[in-house]
């Protein structure tokens, strides 16, 4: 297991080391490269609130699915082993007991929005132009509102090899402009699924609002070719391309409190459905102070 130090939760290091392991022995000479990216790999994961996201490359594409299914039963087997919780924060294990919620969260998996494990084909990997191909729904997202890019910038500048082949000096340093405004819906889809959630859950509402904030700063960093690496890192290099007239400095920092505290804060409805409307409110001015920077060529 190769830069497996990064992983700074030593429950959780054993956890991706053994998950691994199991799968390479599942499938012999199969598997091409695990690599994990995201809060597990820049010492942001925190138990029982932050996800896991990993990159799996296989020779054979007709066995994505199947290896997709295998780790997220094992995912399961070892969550109960390390006690991680990680059946409570990856989208595709959340279980409620509301049947409309759940089936939000089903679609929201499907959409790759914490979705732990994304197994694909070597052949489907286009990293000259941005596309996961022979995947149809893949393709399609790929092509048009999904940015690969930004996915990529991810685990160019957050990733380490677990297993395998290691694709981060492949993945292009400069990313085309149709990729940075792809990258503009992450943050609008998430806000959008936290005005059809609040009804059922202010809970999950206000956790995605918080988290469209954050996604939002990723987004207008990547277009300015800027690393991505922690929150805090990220908000500081934010304010090397703006200053607090032109964004909103007291929200992004209520909101980093809010990323840490959010499960022990008691959410009024007033308050959760006021804060997911600031959030827009937010989201959308950075966008457009973004969009001004560039055109003006003061970027």
């Amino acid at each position: 297991m190769r830069d497996e130090m990064a992983i700074q939760n030593p429950k959780l290091r054993k956890f991706m080391e053994e998950i691994t392991n199991d799968l390479v022995e599942k499938y012999p000479g199969e598997i091409i490269s695990f690599i994990l990216f995201g809060s597990a790999t820049t010492g942001e994961w925190i138990q029982g609130k932050s996800d896991i996201d990993c990159i799996i490359v296989i020779k054979t594409k007709k066995l994505c699915q199947e290896v997709e299914d295998y780790l997220n039963c094992r995912l399961v087997e070892l969550d109960s082993k390390y006690h991680l919780q990680l059946a409570d924060t990856c989208t595709t294990h959340k279980k409620t007991n509301n049947l409309a919620l759940d089936l939000i969260f089903k679609t929201e998996s499907k959409m790759m929005f914490g979705k732990p494990f994304y197994v694909v084909a070597e052949e489907q990997l286009d990293f000259k132009e941005f596309l996961i191909k022979k995947d149809i729904k893949v393709e399609i997202g790929t092509r048009t509102i999904a940015s690969f890019g930004l996915f990529l910038k991810r685990i160019k500048n957050t990733g380490i090899i677990l297993y395998g082949k290691d694709y981060r000096n492949q993945i292009p340093k400069k990313m085309p402009v149709i990729e940075k405004v792809k990258a503009s819906f992450n943050a609008m889809l998430l806000l959008m699924m936290s005005y059809v959630i609040f009804p059922f859950s202010r809970k999950s509402a206000f956790s995605h609002a918080v988290k469209a904030n954050f996604w939002a700063c990723d987004d207008v960093l990547f277009a300015f070719d800027r690393p991505l690496s922690t929150t805090k890192e990220e908000i500081k290099e934010l304010f090397s391309i703006f200053d607090e007239t032109e964004v909103d400095a007291n929200h992004l920092q209520r909101s980093l409190h809010y990323k840490n505290e959010k499960d022990s804060m008691s959410l009024e409805k007033r308050f959760v459905f006021k804060y997911i409307l600031k959030s827009t409110s937010f989201v959308y001015g950075l966008y457009a102070q973004a969009m001004k920077k560039l055109l003006s060529g003061k970027a």
